[in-house]
């Protein structure tokens, strides 16, 4: 299946990312098939047997995923980033909604549309070496609406613009003090903290489990979009964004070009 692995150990179902020649960075394909597991997920029914919690992970110990493949958006055209985009948006919607907790075992760095996916779980063990940002602006990359919605109700909008602003990484210990992360744990105990934690989880009333999930999600100030409707567009700068990308791909600061004035309503 690509770059995912979908193993199946009683109630616990763990979904990893296979990339860890490229720090798990994650493809247009991988976010479709993830996209494509998750809706299997919640049919369980169909394809497995008593599931009760899903845990997230990156292969290799280093990464939990470096972010969105760069390397892949250099040879695409916008129209083509752009849906990519979409695509992602609707996956990590489909994390908020799945009926079952998710866990992301964080067992190293969680970049980009990797630290938004693990944002969207609902449960995160970090390891201490853990990394996690959104270097965003370095890149050009103007984030969407239901991402910064996430983000400012986790660790609220002062704190959200000065991660946002910055592009700076926080360690596993900030992360938790913020609201971003739930565990810390030595770097050895990342994926089995997230299965006691899981099977933990898994011993209990699914209803009470699915329930508190679903009330939780409604009760947030403006909860996440279900994964069903229409996404919210990305808007994307052309020049900064392929500037950006050339940049990180050649080792070197951006050069960026003057912006436009703003516009009414920007």
């Amino acid at each position: 299946m690509g770059h995912l692995r979908v193993d199946e150990d009683g109630a616990v179902v763990t979904v990893t990312i296979d990339r860890p020649e490229q720090h798990n960075a994650i493809d247009f394909a991988t976010w479709r098939e993830l996209g494509s597991i998750l809706d299997d997920l919640a049919h369980e029914a169909r394809h497995y047997d008593g599931l009760r919690v899903v845990i997230l992970r990156g292969e290799g110990g280093r990464a939990f995923s470096a972010g969105s493949d760069l390397k892949e958006f250099a040879t695409m055209t916008i129209d083509e980033v752009r849906r990519c985009f979409l695509t992602m948006e609707q996956t990590i919607s489909k994390v908020e909604h799945l009926p079952y907790p998710v866990i992301a075992a964080i067992g190293g760095y969680a970049l980009g549309s990797a630290f938004e996916l693990a944002c969207a779980c609902d449960l995160q063990v970090a390891s201490e070496r853990a990394r996690l940002g959104m270097p965003v602006a370095r890149l050009g990359i103007m984030l969407s609406p239901e991402f910064t919605k996430r983000l400012v109700a986790l660790m609220g909008p002062n704190q959200a613009k000065d991660l946002l602003f910055t592009g700076r990484l926080l360690g596993a210990a900030e992360a938790r003090a913020l609201g971003l992360v739930t565990h810390v744990v030595p770097h050895d105990e990342v994926d089995p903290f997230a299965r006691r934690l899981a099977e933990t989880i898994a011993a209990l009333s699914p209803s009470s489990i699915r329930a508190a999930k679903r009330s939780v999600l409604r009760s947030q100030p403006a909860p996440p979009p279900d994964p069903a409707g229409e996404p919210v567009p990305y808007y994307i700068d052309e020049d900064d964004f392929r500037e950006g990308v050339r940049a990180f791909l050649e080792k070197r600061p951006p050069r960026f070009r003057r912006p436009a004035p703003p516009r009414a309503g920007d």
